[in-house]
């Protein structure tokens, strides 16, 4: 009888949650937003006047080729890093 094969499980993935003014908002690296741990459904997208003002104080980067968003600790602000998806160098939205 031949063994059986493992196949991975896509499942729940957890969410990056930052806090920003006290407050604690998961931060949506597929939809590109934030959302309130707490409260209401509300959302704030990170190319918003807001959600730009998050992003540069909580270290989220978008990749201006692709549009994938990373969490990149502040200890790597000054390096130079690509994007996993296109490999394109990141800049920082703190840069613009």
């Amino acid at each position: 009888m031949e063994k059986p094969t493992n196949i991975p499980r896509l499942g729940y993935r957890a969410l990056p949650v930052v806090l920003f003014e006290g407050k604690q908002y998961f931060a949506d690296l597929r939809l590109n937003e934030f959302r309130p741990v707490q409260g209401l459904l509300e959302s704030i997208p990170f190319d918003s006047e807001e959600g730009k003002v998050m992003c540069r104080n909580t270290g989220m980067v978008t990749c201006k080729s692709c549009g994938m968003s990373f969490l990149i600790s502040m200890a790597y602000e000054e390096e130079p890093l690509r994007c996993m998806r296109c490999f394109n160098l990141l800049k920082p939205l703190s840069s613009e």
